[in-house]
């Protein structure tokens, strides 16, 4: 490949992670501190309302996605990975809000944020 085919190719790979939309989700410790599972632990997600047995509260995620991963869908398996990083049994979805940044024409604007409380099985 010629030096200029590997400019091209440098330049090209920003333009499409843009395009392939972003989802990012970060954590704070709230309470005691547990060792991380594998990013793949099996989390619950609780969508409405809380869960029917004891559990604690050991910190918050807030996750964004936008472009074409500005759905709930998108964001789940995000905030999933980063509750068993955290060492969490579950997740309460607290509030997920869409939003468009500037013309609301312009579709390629749209973003989801949304909150949820990281929590581990036993007392309350």
């Amino acid at each position: 490949m010629s030096s200029r085919g590997r400019r091209t190719t440098l330049y090209a790979l920003p333009v499409l992670a843009v395009l392939a939309g972003c989802v990012t989700a970060t954590y704070v410790p709230t309470g005691q501190v547990y060792p991380a599972r594998t990013s793949d632990c099996g989390v619950e997600v609780f969508t409405a309302g809380l869960p029917d047995r004891a559990f604690h509260e050991i910190g918050i995620l807030e996750g964004e996605g936008n472009f074409w991963k500005a759905d709930l869908e998108d964001l789940i398996p995000k905030l999933r990975e980063e509750a068993c990083l955290a060492g969490g049994d579950a997740l309460i979805l607290l509030s997920a809000d869409r939003y468009v940044r500037g013309d609301r024409d312009d579709l390629d604007e749209v973003e989801l944020y949304a909150v949820a409380t990281v929590v581990r099985w036993g007392e309350r």
